[in-house]
């Protein structure tokens, strides 16, 4: 399905102009916002206790990198109190400190990342091009970047109703071009947090 085509002059040696017509399809959009924004995302885990006292690792969903100095944003009722927690990515497996959540009805939480478990690894990652949701035009494909991938068609609403299951939670919400529009959210009063929301919680 071809949904976006790009002209391109091209000068030839005999100084002739040619137009060379460059179809983009959907598939490929959506391949290419994947690949952008993969080493943005962690997996994060969390250390709790089972019945019988043990200590065990479980998921706390997933989050992706939001600064440069290594802050990431999580979902604020998965990751909501300063437990123990790790940050997972392909550079490898990282402690992480919880610096906050946030109290209103939009709840995200910030981990710092931290050492990592392995002395070896290094921490890669990138952050995400912040896009602007009140730019996207009503029948734009929006995807939701989680445990799985999925997608819908913008319908205008700037607070998003994203069907968003545990394991998708701290999911990252794209545009066509890989720009982050928020995050998924668990919660009951809402499903998303826009990137403006994140950023404003993020202000001194």
């Amino acid at each position: 399905r071809i949904i976006q085509q790009t002209v391109e002059k091209i000068q030839q040696v005999e100084g002739k102009t040619t137009i060379q017509t460059v179809i983009v399809k959907e598939e490929d959009l959506v391949v290419d916002a994947i690949a952008k924004n993969k080493l943005a995302v962690f997996t994060i885990s969390k250390e709790v206790l089972d019945t019988e006292g043990k200590t065990i690792e479980v998921s706390a969903g997933r989050g992706f990198a939001v600064s440069t100095d290594g802050v990431v944003v999580a979902d604020g009722l998965l990751v909501a109190s300063p437990d123990t927690y790790y940050l997972k990515n392909s550079s490898g497996k990282f402690k992480a400190e919880h610096l906050s959540v946030t109290e209103d009805r939009i709840q995200v939480s910030f981990l710092k990342i931290g050492a990592p478990l392995d002395e070896k690894n290094k921490v890669v990652f990138t952050v995400p091009v912040f896009g602007d949701l009140d730019k996207m035009k009503i029948g734009q494909k929006i995807i939701v970047l989680g445990s799985t991938i999925s997608s819908f068609i913008f319908e205008g609403n700037g607070n998003m109703d994203v069907n968003v299951t545990k394991s998708n939670a701290g999911g990252l919400i794209l545009n066509l071009d890989g720009e982050v529009l928020g995050i998924a959210l668990s919660g009951d009063n809402t499903s998303f947090a826009s990137i403006k929301n994140i950023t404003d919680a993020l202000k001194p």
